[in-house]
């Protein structure tokens, strides 16, 4: 718990865990609403979703290469802005929304989790004192396992909840799609505003600070202006 000790580390593994918090809303619950909603087969659903992993994939070379440009801090606020949208537009599903609709906000989802996990994921790393790196890596692996569980139990529960309000205050004779519609709504909803909390943390991330003591341990000469941030 050494590591915690840099206020750089905390702040981005703050903003780590908010960002998986909100994106898997969109990998628990959008397939559960294409099959129990548009009831499309597991498979068919599978290929939905293939977009999103495409999107993801070609957006994360390209900030890699904005990584060392303009930093973790932009990349992490456009990210997340994506993110917010498309989370945004989702919570306004209903029975009949188009498929197109879902396909371009997951796609959009896959871009911002690409300019955002990537980017928050190495400066984890480099805001951490080096002589305690060899542990950061198993403590964010096992925290990010704790945030999944934790994400899955929370917006099914959510979801659930909702479902069942929406159901009780309809009352008997209301149409039973109306309550499962809404309580997805809510989720999705839910989840843009964590997105949002994180756009706004992503305001206070800043270039980690190469402590005297980090410079020595690796050999190297202090350096005035790496030890002020510059």
């Amino acid at each position: 718990m050494k590591v915690f000790k840099s206020s750089d580390f905390t702040r981005s593994i703050i903003l780590t865990w908010t960002v998986q918090l909100s994106l898997f809303c969109a990998l628990l619950i959008v397939p559960l609403y294409l099959q129990g909603m548009k009831h499309y087969t597991a498979l068919e659903t599978g290929c939905i979703l293939m977009p999103q992993a495409l999107c993801a994939g070609i957006g994360m070379p390209i900030s890699g290469r904005l990584f060392y440009k303009i930093g973790a801090k932009r990349l992490a606020f456009i990210g997340l802005a994506i993110v917010s949208s498309a989370l945004f537009i989702l919570s306004s599903v209903s029975v009949d929304t188009s498929l197109s609709l879902i396909i371009v906000s997951i796609c959009t989802l896959g871009l911002g989790m690409s300019f955002s996990m990537m980017p928050l994921n190495t400066h984890v790393l480099n805001s951490a004192p080096r002589r305690l790196v060899s542990r950061v890596t198993p403590l964010t692996t096992a925290a990010q396992q704790v945030i999944v569980l934790f994400a899955v139990a929370a917006l099914t529960g959510y979801l659930t909840s909702q479902i069942t309000s929406y159901a009780t205050i309809a009352g008997e004779g209301a149409n039973p799609l109306a309550a499962i519609v809404a309580g997805y709504g809510d989720t999705f909803f839910l989840s843009a505003c964590i997105a949002s909390v994180g756009v706004a943390l992503s305001l206070i991330l800043r270039k980690p600070r190469l402590k005297e003591e980090d410079q020595l341990d690796s050999g190297d000469e202090p350096n005035p202006a790496m030890i002020m941030g510059y």
